[in-house]
């Protein structure tokens, strides 16, 4: 699974405001999704039995939502981003066959870039069919 597939399906979900992009927000928008690649230290997980084997992979990404000035619109956005993952299972995530998402416990609060504008992140951890 890649972060192009997690962002299409993000904005196949909800509204994105004036937009969403892979590792980068427009800073000059005051609604905007970011999808960042998260890097995980330590080893691939290979199964016993090798490659052959392991039929699942994860992918680990921070979603960070700048939304608005009003801290309870930025809030609300960051719930409905949040609550798109919860309990999530057997989904197909444009392609991408995930078989169970963890977004953690909330929204983590950034609080505000800048220009005012308040900022959330999810982490989400998807385990995914492995691609060939």
């Amino acid at each position: 699974m890649t972060t192009e597939q997690l962002k299409n399906w993000l904005k196949s979900q909800m509204d994105v405001g004036e937009g969403i992009r892979i590792g980068s927000i427009d800073g000059n928008a005051s609604r905007f999704i970011g999808v960042y690649r998260k890097e995980v230290a330590g080893g691939a997980r290979i199964c016993l039995g090798g490659a052959a084997q392991t039929l699942t992979e994860t992918l680990r990404a921070d979603i960070l939502v700048h939304w608005t000035q009003s801290a309870v619109q930025a809030e609300q956005k960051a719930q409905e981003v949040w609550r798109l993952f919860y309990g999530l299972t057997n989904t197909d995530m444009d392609g991408a066959a995930v078989y169970c998402a963890d977004a953690g416990a909330s929204p983590i609060p950034l609080g505000r870039d800048e220009k005012g504008i308040h900022e959330y992140c999810i982490r989400v951890t998807l385990t995914c069919k492995r691609s060939e």
